[in-house]
């Protein structure tokens, strides 16, 4: 797959990791985005070569299949029973996909849900019909529109019978983990944890294998019209107590703004951008293992 110099250049070199002002993990352009997913805010591996994708609020209920590809033959799926209010993350066990419907930037949203959908149906048809889990906030007490609210959320993750959520916090750039059920139904979300982001958590995986589990996070922090990206990188996680053990904290200079990233094997992550000010929507490598 090739590139033109100038991209490549530019893409590396100005996602540099500067925790420490040393060398560090770089944002590595593996592919761009399907022209499709012009506002890609959630992307998961399918498996046998498939990912799968959705743009966030203001686009129809659709899923796109693709492979990775120069020209990708990107196959378009319709959500039957489903709205794309503010869609902003992909998850999936073995059985289901699980498509969140849980933005919420001005924090006055009351009718907050998860749709989940058969993976295999995913796989194999043009059309799928969602099932509805419904959740509110017990710890939200007001509705009116604010942009310093502690109750978006952006990243989510699937772990044993549980949808568990990672908080967008513009009130106070921290993140809160709460859970829900993953079978529909209509459910008051359970408080957990709370984590110091110190900036805007918008994407989340996890990965599970017989050694140990790891989280990652990414976000962005924003100052004046830029968005410079980081990852909050749990490597060794027991049980769901997703923040009690050691992380690492990844910050690059880069201004992207930075929506989803997924265990691409166990020393690496995929990430995505949104296309916004400019910017082309990319896959991008990052290695969080040396």
């Amino acid at each position: 797959m090739i590139f033109p110099a100038n991209t490549l250049i530019l893409l590396v070199l100005s996602f540099a990791c500067v925790s420490n002002r040393t060398p560090g993990p770089e944002f590595k352009p593996i592919i761009p985005l399907p022209a499709e997913l012009d506002e890609c805010s959630g992307l998961i591996y399918l498996g046998n070569g498939l990912y799968a994708g959705l743009n966030d609020s203001g686009n129809d209920a659709e899923l796109f299949v693709f492979k990775l590809s120069d020209q990708p033959d990107t196959r378009t799926v319709k959500i039957t029973g489903a709205s794309n209010h503010d869609w902003e993350e992909l998850t999936a066990d073995s059985s289901y996909v699980y498509i969140s419907d849980t933005g919420n930037n001005s924090g006055n949203r009351k009718d907050l849900k998860i749709y989940r959908i058969s993976k295999a149906e995913l796989i194999q048809n043009d059309e799928v019909p969602a099932e509805e889990i419904a959740f509110y906030y017990p710890e939200q007490k007001k509705f009116e529109p604010s942009n310093k609210h502690n109750f978006d959320c952006e990243a989510m993750i699937c772990a044993g019978d549980s949808l568990y959520l990672f908080t967008k916090n513009r009130g106070n750039s921290k993140t809160d983990l709460y859970s829900i059920p993953k079978t529909p139904g209509n459910y008051q979300a359970k408080y957990h944890d709370r984590f110091d982001a110190m900036g805007l958590i918008t994407g989340a995986d996890f990965r599970q294998t017989p050694v140990k589990n790891s989280l990652v996070l990414i976000g962005y922090t924003v100052e004046g019209k830029g968005y410079h990206p980081f990852i909050l990188y749990f490597h060794d996680v027991k049980g769901t107590a997703f923040f009690k053990g050691p992380f690492e904290r990844m910050m690059f200079d880069g201004k992207l703004q930075t929506e989803t990233i997924f265990f691409h094997d166990g020393r690496s992550v995929y990430v995505t951008n949104e296309e916004e000010h400019g910017d082309k929507g990319f896959i991008y490598q990052v290695d969080i293992q040396k």
